[in-house]
């Protein structure tokens, strides 16, 4: 007897299968789309971080920084994300920068923080003076000017914004009992920038009590190739320490390898976990039908046929299941970049999480062969079962 079935009948049938335990398939579907959801979220996001650090890093302008001493990269990171340090540098390193024959441009920066429990924040105060502007390509003067006085304010946009504040209103700051006129305020860039208090270098100097004193000289070379040399005698500064933007590139993208390393492995494991979890549903409706799969063969369907019917079951299961988590990556990818984002190192500003046409292809390709491989063997045994046998198990 003679068993032909169109393509469509079959896909119709697989569907309407795993529509018979809707609860079963339903908990299936959710552990697949989970897992691809996770891997499809770390991929993105490491691409992003990668791509996005290498933008804000090769946009500063800045070649290497002078950091107290201590952990150059934890120091350089935070200064570039507008953090304060708990060490200053000595006086004369901001003038043996300048000095030094490969330098170009060597700005200070003193940082400190202001806490304001009552409102719930901290303000970051950033002391600079006119030689910061070359290092900061992205600033833009949204309205005002420059300082004009020691008691001039340049505010970043949104700091401008908290504070309700236009150019030539006056800022006072009860914390170190000051009053400021703003200057001008620059446009949104998406930097740490968009958050500060920028003030001349001096009067920072004599806010915090730091006469003299720096947390930061960002340093830019007349030619990049003199990096290393450059770096080796700065580093014989007594009290600072070099880091290089291209040091500092490296070592974050190393961690970011190893935290990706390590959620990558915890994605395998909910990816394994989902593919015994759709074995498991296909081998529970093998036993399940075998009645009707002996049927099936006895009305003349061939092995191939019902090995060909539990295997597009299985690929149904995964394939949609795949489509959910990319649905899901998409939905809450905001909330899962904003956790990844607090385990790294200076990340870039901007969303990270984009889910690219190829990391979509690629995850799906996972889900499809996690479906292969976990229906595989059900749909073997499915296949070598006798008609006679499978109707008088029943």
């Amino acid at each position: 007897m003679s068993f032909d079935v169109p393509k469509d009948a079959m896909f119709r049938f697989a569907l309407h299968n795993l529509l018979r335990r809707r609860l079963r398939s339903l908990l299936t579907l959710s552990g697949i789309a989970t897992a691809i959801c996770v891997m499809a979220s770390l991929y993105a996001f490491g691409a992003g971080y990668e791509r996005g650090l290498n933008r804000e890093l090769n946009g500063m302008g800045i070649q290497l920084m002078l950091v107290p001493l201590g952990c150059p990269y934890d120091a350089a990171a935070r200064v570039l994300k507008g953090k304060s340090l708990d060490v200053s540098l000595p006086a004369d390193s901001v003038e043996t920068a300048r000095n030094d024959p490969a330098v170009a441009c060597a700005a200070p920066m003193l940082m400190a923080t202001l806490p304001r429990p009552m409102e719930g924040r901290t303000d970051m105060w950033v002391g600079v003076d006119d030689s910061i502007r070359p290092l900061k390509p992205w600033w833009k003067l949204k309205s005002g000017g420059w300082f004009t006085g020691s008691d001039s304010v340049l505010l970043g946009a949104e700091a401008a914004a908290t504070e309700l504040r236009q150019v030539g209103d006056l800022l006072y700051s009860p914390e170190t009992k000051r009053s400021f006129r703003v200057c001008g305020i620059l446009e949104r860039s998406g930097t740490s920038d968009d958050s500060l208090f920028f003030v001349p270098l001096a009067t920072a100097q004599a806010m915090f009590g730091q006469d003299g004193r720096v947390t930061a000289v960002a340093v830019r070379l007349h030619d990049p190739s003199q990096l290393g040399a450059a770096a080796q005698r700065l580093q014989k500064i007594p009290g600072a320490q070099v880091a290089t933007m291209t040091e500092m590139m490296g070592v974050f993208l190393n961690l970011l390898v190893g935290v990706r390393t390590l959620v990558l492995a915890v994605g395998a494991v909910a990816v394994a976990i989902s593919g015994l979890s759709v074995f498991n549903t296909m081998l529970t409706s093998v036993l399940e039908r075998t009645s009707e799969l002996g049927i099936l063969r006895a009305v003349g369907a061939s092995r191939f046929h019902v090995f060909a019917l539990l295997g597009l079951e299985a690929v149904l299961l995964t394939v949609i299941g795949s489509l959910l988590g990319l649905l899901l990556t998409l939905v809450s990818g905001r909330a899962i970049e904003q956790l990844i984002g607090h385990f790294l190192p200076i990340a870039p500003s901007g969303s990270l999480l984009q889910l690219t046409v190829a990391i979509a292809g690629r995850c799906l390709l996972l889900g499809l062969f996690v479906g292969v491989l976990a229906g595989v063997y059900p749909a073997w045994q499915a296949s070598r079962l006798q008609p006679m046998e499978a109707l008088r198990s029943e």
